[in-house]
Parts: structure tokens; C-alpha cells; sequence
């Protein structure tokens, strides 16, 4: 046994071809246990000097390899199964390709414990190529076969040269049928033009070309599908399209679907927006008239009401209704905005004066609450071209809202400045919001409810009208709050709106 051994020892010490013995100290971490001279010479570039004995192959293997080479370690020692790679290292006559097979060594309970790394003698130039060309066609082949993706293969003229198997069996066509035809035998004759120009520029590019196009199955249906092509150039001025296609007929149905529903949705929200905006003649009259008669009541026009409970329940009724006609006027003005049945009445508009009149007319409200409204206008400010009566309510509902949630005994500015158009900001220091419900307020019916307002919180219409208003002119609303230190709310009317003054 011992001369056995020292027989193999000396092999493996004198084979002229390079061999190692790779041990893995921890996961993927491969050192070398030992080198025979050839290895040594190989591996440290006939550099007399060097031994790699007890190394790291990461420490001394070039770049070129490295990864390729601890890999396939890894493999042979999770796997136990012999693998053969290549390697190609960098000698002073050029690249030169060398394979090693390596054969994992296991211990009596069958784990590898180590791995032996073999070198084999170079093959030809010539049959190093034919075997690479064949396993490259082996892959190829192999890959366009079980592709779940259908693939064709059409030369420079258009004409089939194969299709595989997935194409098949989702077109049911077969190599009899296409061989040697044109590919317009699969395209609908409405887009024959569309498919030579694809091929077309196909021939011409060197990108990818992607698209969507319909084909033809064999029973004569026809299915959607998005296609990806790209040309291949072989040897002797041949080219060929490869062209991949994916069935996309039932996502087409299911988009289809989905537009018609929307559509179908639109013209129902359509024709309810149309249908309130018609009914605001039917909605206000009779609202009216009970205000109206109501008012006539409390004031004795046509005598006193003595009982003291009607007088109560009179101005309970003239309040309600008040109340429910604001809310419809809300939900009648939204109904036409959406509608598109709310014109522009554009005229020239002093919007200085314009705000000191809102202030006006919501003054009893801030006198309750014992709050300043200051109005600050900077030098020289210029007119605006615009609908003076949407403007109103623009600024009506946004200092209404300032009122409603602000503090008592607090102040609030409106802020009047010309810059790239002009700006209407309203700050109050009042509740404020949450910046992540920032968008609720200014959706319909959106709104925050908070216990410390008593007053009820309207219809959440205010700040959508507002901003939707503003969009008619071109403008936008924009709100920023932070909790317990106030609402900034900035209207913006674009240049094209100012109307400079003399």
C-alpha cells in the first residue's frame, strides 16, 4: 500500500500536464492542498519563484477565470458530479484555450472533502472550434424548441425557413404549410403593406424592433399578438429575421372591455351632472318661496304672529331652508362644472376691490368669531380678465373655510402679489391638516371632520368648487397646512389672464 502510494504520489508530482488537489476551507472559499510542478509553472507563469501550495485560488488566479473556475467548484462540490470547463489563460504566444476536468474525492461516508483538478491535453484549434460550433447549435436549437414564446425564423426575401413548436401549436400552422412561403401567407391582406415595412426596416437596423400586429391562424381566425424581431448575419452576406410573438388577443379583449366601461360610466356620470344641472330652476324656486315667505312672516307684513313658537319655528324654517339651499346651490354648481355647462362670463376685474367686498359680506361671520381680516395688496397691481361671478365664489368658499376653522380672536391675510401671473393666498393660523389627507379636502364631498368645530361641516363641495373654478381659468389651487398652526391656500391666474393697467 505504501508503495502504492508513493507510485501515485510520484504520477501526480511528474505528469507533464497541470493538476491540483482543491480542498474548501469555508463556503466558496477554495484553497489549493497541493500542486504538482505543471500546475505550479502553469498557474505562475514559469515563474521559478512561485509556489502556490496552501493559496487561495482566489489570490492568484487571473481575472479572466476566476469567476468561472469557483463557480464550477461550487458546483462540483454541491453536486458531486465531475465537470468539464475551460479556462483561457493569457501566455506571451497569444490566448490559448485549456480545459480541466474536475473529479470530486470523497471520504467513506460518500462527501466530498475535496476536489481533483486535472488539466487535459489541448485539443486542435479546428476541434476546439467544430465542437464549440456544435454545442452552441445544440443550445440554440434546443432553446428555440421548448420556448414557450412563439419564434419563426424568415430569411431576406420574407420567406419561412422554421418555426417552432410553440408557434404551432398556438397558430396551428406547421413547417409543411410555411416552409419556403412568405410570411404575408399569415398576415391579414389589410396590413401586408405594414408587414414588408417592418421587414424592411428590420433588414436595415441593427436594433431591436418591437410592434403590434395581427396574423393569421390556419382555421382562418385572427389573433393579436406583439412582436420582437431582430436580424442575424452569417457568413457568406446571409441574413435572417428572427421574430418572437406573443398572443396578446385576450389582453386586447380585456382593454376593450375595460374602455367601453369606461366610456359607459362617463356618459352615466355625464347624464347625471346634466340631469341635476337642469333641475336648478325646480330646485330653487320652491326654496325660495319658502324663504321669502318665511322672512314675510317674521316681519309681520301682513299682520304679527303673536304665538312666541311660531315666531321660533319660523325662523327655524327660514335657517333650514337657507341652509339646504346653499347645500344645493354647492351640488347644482359641481353638476354644471362637470357637465360643462358652466360658461365663462369673462369681463375686466378689479381683484382688490373684489376681495374687499368678499370680506364685506362675510364680515358678521368673523365679527362672531372676533377675528381681523387684513387684506395686504402690493404696489401697482394689474386687472384680470375673468368671470367675475365664479371668482366671487372662489374666494367666498376659500375665507369662509378660513373663518369656520380658524381660532378665535385670530387673523387672517389675504395676500394680493404680481409675479408670472398673479396670487391670491388666504393664511389663516387655525386647525389646520394633516399633509397626508391633503388630498381628501379637495376631492367632492371630501372633508375632515374635527370635534373642535361645533358649526357643522357643510357639503366638502367648498374647496372642490373653488379649485375647479379656478381651473376654468387656467389657474390652479393649491393648499398647504400643517396641524394646529394654520392653512395657506394660494390661487393662481396665469400671465395670460393680467390685464396690465395704464
Amino acid at each position: 500500500m505504501k508503495t502504492a502510494n508513493l507510485d501515485y504520489q510520484k504520477l501526480f508530482d511528474e505528469s507533464p500536464l497541470p493538476r491540483l488537489v482543491i480542498a474548501e476551507e469555508k463556503k466558496e472559499h477554495f484553497f489549493v492542498r497541493k500542486a504538482n510542478k505543471a500546475a505550479i509553472n502553469f498557474f505562475c507563469k514559469n515563474d521559478g519563484h512561485c509556489n502556490i501550495d496552501g493559496m487561495y485560488l482566489a489570490d492568484f488566479l487571473d481575472a479572466t477565470n476566476k469567476t468561472h473556475i469557483l463557480q464550477a467548484l461550487a458546483v462540483c462540490y454541491e453536486s458531486s458530479v465531475p465537470i468539464t470547463i475551460q479556462i483561457v489563460p493569457k501566455t506571451s504566444t497569444g490566448m490559448q484555450v485549456q480545459s480541466f476536468l474536475l473529479s470530486p474525492i470523497k471520504d467513506q461516508q460518500d462527501n466530498v472533502y475535496a476536489v481533483d483538478m486535472q488539466s487535459r491535453p489541448p485539443e486542435s484549434d479546428q476541434a476546439l472550434i467544430e465542437r464549440e460550433r456544435d454545442d452552441a447549435l445544440s443550445m440554440f436549437t434546443t432553446v428555440f424548441d421548448i420556448s414557450d414564446v412563439g419564434i419563426t425564423v424568415t430569411d431576406h426575401h420574407g420567406r419561412f425557413i422554421r418555426i417552432n413548436n410553440s408557434f404551432q401549436q398556438t397558430t396551428g400552422w406547421t413547417p409543411i404549410d410555411l416552409m419556403g412561403q412568405k410570411l404575408t401567407k399569415i398576415i391579414p391582406p389589410e396590413d401586408h403593406e405594414l408587414a414588408w415595412q417592418r421587414h424592411s426596416e428590420a433588414l436595415t437596423q441593427t436594433r431591436k424592433n418591437f410592434g403590434e400586429i395581427k396574423i393569421l391562424k390556419k382555421d382562418g381566425s385572427v389573433m393579436n399578438v406583439m412582436i420582437t424581431s431582430t436580424m442575424m448575419s452569417l457568413s457568406n452576406g446571409r441574413s435572417f429575421r428572427i421574430t418572437t410573438i406573443v398572443d396578446v388577443t385576450e389582453l386586447k379583449q380585456i382593454e376593450r372591455d375595460l374602455r367601453r366601461a369606461k366610456d359607459e360610466a362617463d356618459e352615466a356620470n355625464l347624464a347625471k351632472s346634466a340631469f341635476l344641472a337642469n333641475m336648478s330652476h325646480e330646485l330653487r324656486t320652491p326654496l325660495n318661496a319658502i324663504i321669502g315667505f318665511s322672512e314675510m312672516m317674521l316681519s309681520g307684513t301682513l299682520g304679527p304672529v303673536e304665538n312666541e313658537h311660531y315666531l321660533d319655528y319660523l325662523g327655524d324654517i327660514k335657517f333650514s331652508a337657507q341652509h339646504l339651499l346653499h347645500i344645493i346651490n354647492d351640488v347644482l354648481d359641481m353638476s354644471k362644472i362637470e357637465a360643462g355647462k358652466m360658461p365663462l362670463d369673462e369681463e375686466v376685474i378689479n381683484l382688490a376691490g373684489l376681495l374687499d367686498s368678499v370680506r364685506r359680506l362675510l364680515h358678521a361671520k368673523s365679527e362672531e368669531n372676533d377675528l381681523k381680516v387684513n387684506i395686504l395688496t402690493a404696489d401697482n397691481m394689474p386687472q384680470l380678465r375673468g368671470d367675475e361671478r365664479l371668482i366671487r365664489q372662489v374666494f367666498l368658499n376659500l375665507l369662509s373655510n378660513a373663518i369656520k376653522f380658524s381660532n378665535k380672536g385670530s387673523e387672517i391675510k389675504i395676500n394680493l402679489e404680481h409675479s408670472n401671473g398673479i396670487n391670491v393666498s388666504i393664511i389663516d393660523n387655525g386647525i389646520g391638516i394633516p399633509e397626508s389627507r391633503l388630498g381628501e379636502v379637495i376631492e367632492p364631498f371630501g372633508q375632515i371632520s374635527d370635534p373642535r368645530v361645533n358649526k357643522g361641516q357643510g357639503t366638502g363641495l367648498g374647496l372642490p368648487i373653488a379649485k375647479a373654478m379656478m381651473e376654468m381659468h387656467g389657474g390652479d389651487l393649491t393648499i398647504k397646512s400643517e396641524p394646529d398652526k394654520g392653512t395657506t391656500v394660494t390661487c393662481h391666474f396665469p400671465a395670460n389672464r393680467v390685464i396690465a393697467t395704464a
